[in-house]
């Protein structure tokens, strides 16, 4: 399996960046990859015994689950967002599926204060298997790990830049006259 952890430092208050992260409508403001939305049928919840990837069962019942038409290194492909629990402002742990990639997820978000302000930290982590088949072909455990780097880089970089950019125009704004 590879797994791939990081996080970032945002300025910004942690409701916000948890609404950035959990609300549909907002995905598409801060995420320059997303083309539109899908709209796709809940899964049917299943019981039995669990086949899950690594440590999470994809199988679980689904609490949230987003489609959209998604660009990935200048391809567009349909990526599925599922959430099967939510910790409440906190973690949420669900799946990825971009095309035929699939990746368990795990996002956490913890809001510090001090002297400058509100400081959120967000962490997102992604599983993934080590090699992923692509039409007749394998691709290798160096390319999924270079694909799921550049997917959480990029999605921590985005919201980063939103949550902040968000927050600042509020408190720079001139008093109305």
């Amino acid at each position: 399996m590879i797994t791939v952890a990081l996080t970032a430092t945002i300025d910004a208050e942690g409701e916000r960046v948890w609404r950035a992260i959990v609300e549909a409508s907002e995905r598409p403001l801060w995420d320059d990859r997303i083309l539109g939305e899908i709209q796709l049928p809940m899964p049917r919840k299943r019981g039995g015994p669990s086949k899950g990837i690594g440590r999470f069962d994809r199988h679980a019942n689904v609490i949230r689950r987003t489609a959209w038409r998604f660009r990935l290194t200048d391809v567009p492909l349909v990526m599925v967002d599922e959430v099967y629990r939510q910790e409440g402002r906190e973690r949420l742990v669900g799946r990825i599926s971009i095309g035929s990639l699939h990746f368990d997820q795990v996002i956490t978000v913890h809001e510090e204060r001090d002297s400058s302000g509100p400081h959120t930290r967000l962490g997102m982590k992604l599983v993934a298997g080590n090699s992923i088949a692509v039409i007749s072909e394998l691709v290798p455990r160096l390319d999924v790990q270079r694909i799921v780097i550049e997917y959480v880089d990029t999605t921590l970089r985005q919201i980063r830049k939103y949550c902040e950019t968000d927050e600042q125009p509020a408190l720079a704004r001139p008093a109305p006259y």
